[in-house]
């Protein structure tokens, strides 16, 4: 993988760097490779597209002389039912799927000392190890969940609002919060065009928050509130679409004044942007976070590795675990896919003002402050709940519904 900054936006452009965004698609990765007898050693991994450095993929597959069937989800609701039916060894859920999947017993507790290239007492960026440990603590009077106990993170972020700043300037999107998605115009008088990612359980997240309710423990009442505020907004933004995958073509090309989307793909659409001229456009949008007005500001989420209680292959699962924490692989995969990473040494790196990623096309040094996360006590996790879950999905339908 080449350090030339340019190189790294040759290697983004075109590609489509965020997870949940493809459906389900079965993809053997040694197509090029000469045949082997690895078969027996081969792996099953479930990821979210373009949310790995397949260079990497491959080198794990030449130095182990084996075969990695890669197959990609376009949601956690997907991948959950997908996994119900589908033998796997290796999956890559959210924090709210992990507790799923340990409490259906599909995924066992990690053996860290057989990942020696991870330290996870001291290798997390503290903040997410705070936020971690915090899950482990009785919430809301609700038994913790130890995420580390079943799963390795692999990226974190949280989720907030890419704007463009040639529309909306950031003391406007300071003051109206989440509530900048409801607003029907922009400060020129033209129509504010709006894009909201298609996800339940993150868009229902935002509409309990803009009101200054939780989304961990929601009653009835405050299901409503949220259906509510998300219809208030499809009747009064003629412009408005939900999407997935297509929002990293569709910001990009400058289609949207305001879009509620993943701090990954903030920084895609920040990194790709280009001018008149076709140079990259570093200022034309810009990512905020809604200060909070209740109990929660954001979503943290956490995408993490898993390993199945049934896997056949554990040794090399192992191997593959291992592999995906040494220094230059999570260097790479961070760089690639736009995320952040969970391991302090990596994540002060890309964030350096020492960087070589400080000039140049693709800089991640001019995006900085989008990359950095910090955790503070208004952030929440998801937990699972399937009572929640059901109701999640069945307002989203009703939502949708009027659109």
């Amino acid at each position: 993988y080449s350090s030339a900054a340019s190189d790294v936006y040759k290697r983004q452009e075109g590609n489509n760097m965020k997870k949940r965004n493809l459906l389900f698609l079965a993809l053997p990765i040694l197509s090029l490779l000469p045949t082997t007898s690895c078969a027996t050693y081969s792996l099953v991994v479930f990821n979210w597209g373009e949310y790995i450095d397949m260079d990497r993929v491959r080198q794990f597959e030449d130095e182990h002389n084996c075969r990695i069937n890669y197959i990609t989800a376009d949601s956690n609701e997907n991948l959950l039912s997908k996994l119900d039916t589908t033998y796997f060894d290796i999956c890559f859920p959210s924090e709210y799927a992990i507790e799923e999947l340990a409490k259906k017993d599909m995924i066992r507790p990690i053996d860290y000392s057989r990942i020696p290239n991870l330290n996870i007492e001291e290798d997390l960026v503290p903040s997410l190890k705070s936020a971690l440990d915090n899950l482990k603590q009785d919430t809301l009077g609700k038994e913790g969940f130890d995420l580390l106990k079943y799963a390795i993170p692999y990226t974190w972020g949280l989720i907030g609002l890419l704007y463009d700043t040639t529309k909306i300037s950031p003391e406007e999107i300071e003051a109206d919060g989440w509530e900048a998605l409801r607003k029907t115009k922009n400060a020129d008088g033209t129509d504010r065009k709006v894009v909201m990612y298609d996800t339940a359980r993150d868009v229902l997240s935002v509409a309990l928050v803009a009101q200054g309710k939780d989304f961990v423990e929601v009653s009835d009442e405050d299901l409503e509130l949220g259906v509510n505020w998300l219809k208030g907004q499809t009747k009064t933004i003629n412009t408005l679409a939900y999407k997935t995958e297509e929002i990293l073509d569709d910001m990009p090309n400058k289609k949207y004044d305001i879009c509620f989307t993943y701090i990954g793909d903030a920084i895609y659409s920040m990194t790709s942007v280009l001018d008149d001229e076709g140079e990259n456009d570093y200022e034309h949008y810009a990512f905020y976070i809604p200060e909070s007005i209740g109990p929660t500001r954001s979503d943290i989420y956490v995408d993490a590795m898993c390993m199945a209680k049934n896997s056949k292959n554990e040794e090399l699962a192992y191997e593959f675990l291992n592999f995906m924490n040494e220094h230059d692989v999570l260097y790479d995969n961070s760089i690639y896919t736009g995320y952040t990473s969970p391991i302090q040494t990596i994540y002060d790196e890309i964030t350096s003002e020492y960087s070589e990623y400080e000039e140049g096309p693709g800089s991640f040094y001019d995006v900085a402050d989008t990359y950095r996360i910090v955790a503070t006590d208004k952030d929440r996790f998801y937990r699972y709940d399937p009572e929640l879950k059901t109701k999640l999905e069945e307002a989203w339908i009703d939502v949708k519904f009027d659109l």
